[in-house]
């Protein structure tokens, strides 16, 4: 399994999302060829990974948020932000966290 270099981020799921529609209705397009059509079942699959990517994302922001919320913005709180993937690892975490 390789390694993707570039996090997807809500635009690029969406830029996937929609060049999934768009093979879709290439289904129907005669002059479309095989490589611009998408089957339903695999428009489906991609669509529920999707989902699974969108609750990630609202997890993070969730996270973010208590983060944002909280009084104490401890180096403890942040390391693990950071071990969660939920923020970067910065140079400027000691700025923060100081």
């Amino acid at each position: 399994m390789s390694k993707n270099k570039n996090p997807i981020n809500l635009d690029t799921l969406n830029n996937y999302l929609f060049e999934t529609i768009e093979m879709l209705k290439n289904n129907s397009d005669p002059e479309a060829s095989e490589n611009e059509k998408i089957d339903v079942e695999a428009a489906k699959t991609i669509a529920d990974l999707g989902k699974v990517a969108v609750d990630g994302f609202r997890v993070k922001a969730s996270v973010l948020s208590m983060i944002a919320k909280s009084d104490i913005l401890s180096k403890e709180l942040t390391d693990a932000a950071v071990a969660g993937g939920f923020i970067p690892k910065s140079d400027d975490q000691k700025a923060i966290t100081n």
